[in-house]
């Protein structure tokens, strides 16, 4: 891809548990989507996170970059990965997958997942990062009050 050339177009932007791509038919299956992550605590760690986009209207072996930032973009990427995915023709459909495992997020909010080619952002899509309970945490015992 050369200076001039348009970016291509992300057809889908999608965060989820695994992908799994089937050695016969190269097809992919995205399972556990997701936007939202819930914590117990902060900072929070995420095992793996995977981010699927299919992408066309693209020319020849294209750059591509991953980033995840808070939505503030106050502090540096919390992680950013590079692919290259390779459009046969500009109708014909690219699939990039990538993987990431064990990444930190500082506190909760919104954070932004974006995908750029050649310093442009083409899509960004939100995650949620939520703090909640641990599950089966005691009740708080009933206030002293006297009827």
């Amino acid at each position: 891809m050369t200076q001039d050339t348009p970016p291509p177009d992300v057809l889908s932007l999608i965060l989820c548990d695994q992908i799994i791509t089937d050695r016969m038919t190269g097809k992919q299956s995205l399972i556990g989507m997701f936007s939202n992550v819930h914590a117990w605590r902060f900072p929070a760690s995420h095992h793996q996170l995977c981010v699927f986009a299919a992408l066309n209207e693209g020319y020849g072996e294209t750059e591509l970059v991953l980033r995840i930032v808070d939505s503030e973009e106050a502090r540096p990427p919390i992680v950013e990965g590079k692919g290259i995915v390779n459009f046969k023709t500009p109708r014909a459909i690219a699939n990039l997958s990538l993987q990431f495992h064990g990444l930190t997020f500082p506190q909760p909010g919104e954070y932004r997942v974006q995908l750029f080619s050649k310093g442009a952002l083409l899509r960004e899509t939100k995650l949620n990062l939520t703090k909640v309970d641990p599950p089966n945490k005691p009740q708080a015992p009933p206030s002293a009050t006297s009827q």
